[in-house]
Protein backbone atom coordinates (compact mmCIF):
# COMPACT_ATOMS: atom_id res chain seq x y z
CA UNK A 1 0.00 0.00 0.00
CA UNK A 2 1.13 3.26 -1.07
CA UNK A 3 1.42 6.05 1.58
CA UNK A 4 1.66 9.46 0.56
CA UNK A 5 2.51 13.07 2.92
CA UNK A 6 -0.04 16.50 2.58
CA UNK A 7 1.86 17.64 -0.04
CA UNK A 8 1.80 14.53 -1.97
CA UNK A 9 -2.45 14.53 -1.66
CA UNK A 10 -2.73 18.17 -2.28
CA UNK A 11 -0.87 17.62 -5.33
CA UNK A 12 -2.92 14.74 -6.81
CA UNK A 13 -6.34 16.46 -5.88
CA UNK A 14 -5.19 19.93 -7.57
CA UNK A 15 -4.52 17.44 -10.73
CA UNK A 16 -8.64 16.11 -11.05
CA UNK A 17 -10.68 18.37 -12.84
CA UNK A 18 -13.47 20.16 -11.36
CA UNK A 19 -16.69 19.03 -10.55
CA UNK A 20 -19.16 19.30 -12.76
CA UNK A 21 -21.55 22.58 -12.47
CA UNK A 22 -24.51 20.10 -11.77
CA UNK A 23 -22.90 18.12 -9.27
CA UNK A 24 -21.79 21.26 -7.39
CA UNK A 25 -24.94 22.91 -7.01
CA UNK A 26 -27.09 19.86 -6.13
CA UNK A 27 -24.74 19.73 -3.23
CA UNK A 28 -25.24 23.09 -2.00
CA UNK A 29 -28.86 22.75 -2.64
CA UNK A 30 -29.53 19.77 -0.41
CA UNK A 31 -29.38 20.56 2.93
CA UNK A 32 -32.23 23.44 2.06
CA UNK A 33 -33.87 20.72 -0.14
CA UNK A 34 -33.66 18.10 3.02
CA UNK A 35 -35.00 20.52 5.53
CA UNK A 36 -37.57 21.60 3.36
CA UNK A 37 -38.92 18.09 3.42
CA UNK A 38 -38.41 17.98 7.06
CA UNK A 39 -40.87 20.39 7.88
CA UNK A 40 -43.25 19.66 5.31
CA UNK A 41 -43.73 16.30 6.66
CA UNK A 42 -43.74 17.27 10.10
CA UNK A 43 -46.76 19.60 9.05
CA UNK A 44 -48.32 16.54 7.46
CA UNK A 45 -48.27 14.27 9.90
CA UNK A 46 -49.94 16.93 12.24
CA UNK A 47 -52.34 18.16 8.96
CA UNK A 48 -55.01 15.72 7.81
CA UNK A 49 -55.59 17.66 4.90
CA UNK A 50 -51.81 18.02 3.97
CA UNK A 51 -51.90 14.56 3.94
CA UNK A 52 -54.39 13.83 1.76
CA UNK A 53 -53.25 16.57 -0.92
CA UNK A 54 -49.82 15.19 -0.33
CA UNK A 55 -51.27 11.75 -1.33
CA UNK A 56 -53.78 13.06 -4.03
CA UNK A 57 -51.05 14.69 -5.78
CA UNK A 58 -47.41 14.55 -4.31
CA UNK A 59 -45.95 16.30 -7.18
CA UNK A 60 -47.94 19.66 -7.65
CA UNK A 61 -48.07 19.40 -3.61
CA UNK A 62 -43.55 19.44 -3.75
CA UNK A 63 -43.60 22.02 -6.33
CA UNK A 64 -46.13 24.37 -4.48
CA UNK A 65 -43.54 23.73 -0.96
CA UNK A 66 -40.60 24.85 -3.25
CA UNK A 67 -39.35 21.55 -3.43
CA UNK A 68 -38.56 20.21 -7.36
CA UNK A 69 -40.05 16.55 -7.20
CA UNK A 70 -37.19 14.53 -8.82
CA UNK A 71 -37.65 10.97 -8.84
CA UNK A 72 -35.28 10.85 -5.54
CA UNK A 73 -36.83 13.23 -3.61
CA UNK A 74 -40.75 11.55 -5.11
CA UNK A 75 -39.26 8.27 -3.45
CA UNK A 76 -38.34 9.49 -0.10
CA UNK A 77 -41.23 11.57 0.37
CA UNK A 78 -43.36 8.12 -0.59
CA UNK A 79 -41.49 6.12 1.99
CA UNK A 80 -41.62 8.89 4.85
CA UNK A 81 -44.86 9.28 4.36
CA UNK A 82 -45.83 5.39 5.04
CA UNK A 83 -44.35 5.90 8.96
CA UNK A 84 -46.44 8.95 9.34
Amino acid sequence: MTTYDHEQLAQLLAALPPAPMGLVAAAQELPRVRQSLDDLLVRAKEDAELRRLLVADLESALAESGIRPTPRILDEVRTRMRRL
